[in-house]
């Protein structure tokens, strides 16, 4: 059994990972803002101890990391402080696992790894927590998670409670994808075998699909017709901002694609999952009737 801290354990990947820890048996700290939450308080009924303490806290997070064996962990970005702030959080782990001597798990994003400024503040904001973590004498694995499958749980973006399944990507364009289900499983695996995974960086993605292919799964799985629709750009910016707009034209241009096939290869003690997978998996009955908006 292995000693655990998990950050942001309410959150979508801290959530999975701590669930799969206690699943496996391993000692659970949850670090959370607000310990009287409903998925914090699941937390604690499971069997994992909370404790409360915020990414900008130092003191507390080093408190908590004390005497543990393994830290999982990722900055936050979109916060009021921006860049600045998610890179004083990626700091504060690094510094909190060093001083505690332990493994550290720390989700990223793909590509952070390189040093040329993407002019997307969350990607590059990663870029130079990666660089102080490669300077810090810290035993650490870093995964590189590309876009979210989960993001198309936030109808208000997605557009699935009309029926459709709304992107700003052209239909036939492929995306790399990721589950948090398999963000888990590699970084419990990492957790499990630190003797091979200290000091690696891996790229984490799960399948990669077309807006087209994503639709007609989803129509498979949920019965019923999913047309694809393609949302202008233009509305993405006014909704969602520049940076965000700016992301999925990177999307739109890249040609960049992870060899996924040689990813799983190399890591078969994960139980990774297709895009057809991970719908399966989800309550689609509670999505469905979530009314969130961007």
């Amino acid at each position: 059994m292995t000693s655990v801290l998990v950050i942001g354990a309410t959150g979508k990947q801290g959530g999975a990972v701590a669930e799969l820890l206690l699943d496996h048996g391993h000692d659970v700290t949850a670090y959370v803002r607000s310990p009287e939450s409903p998925s914090a308080l699941a937390l604690a009924t499971a069997g994992a101890r909370l404790v409360t303490g915020d990414l900008a806290d130092s003191s507390a997070l080093a408190g908590a990391a004390r005497d543990v064996d393994a830290i999982f962990g990722l900055s936050v970005p979109f916060g009021s402080g921006g860049k600045d702030e998610e890179v004083a959080q990626g700091r504060f782990l690094v510094d909190a696992a060093t001083r505690a001597e332990a493994h550290l798990v720390y989700s990223s994003v793909r590509g952070a790894d390189r040093v040329a400024a993407t002019d997307i503040d969350h990607a590059d904001s990663k870029q130079l927590v990666e660089a102080y973590l490669r300077d810090q004498q810290v035993r650490a694995t870093v995964m590189g998670p590309v876009y979210f499958m989960e993001n198309a749980l936030n109808v208000g973006f997605s557009r699935l409670t009309d029926g459709v399944l709304a992107n700003p990507l052209s239909a036939g364009k492929p995306l790399d994808q990721v589950t948090v289900r398999d963000i888990a499983g590699l970084a419990v695996h990492a957790i499990e075998h630190p003797d091979r995974y200290v000091g690696k960086r891996i790229d984490v993605v799960s399948d990669r699909v077309t807006g087209e292919e994503a639709a007609r799964i989803l129509s498979e799985v949920l019965g019923r017709e999913i047309p694809y629709q393609q949302m202008p750009l233009d509305q993405v910016r006014q909704w969602a901002g520049d940076e965000t707009a700016d992301m999925f034209q990177r999307f739109e241009d890249n040609t960049d694609f992870a060899d996924i096939e040689a990813l799983h290869a190399a890591h078969p003690g994960v139980a990774w999952h297709s895009y057809a997978d991970w719908a399966r998996t989800v309550d689609w009955d509670h999505v469905l009737r979530t009314t969130t908006t961007v």
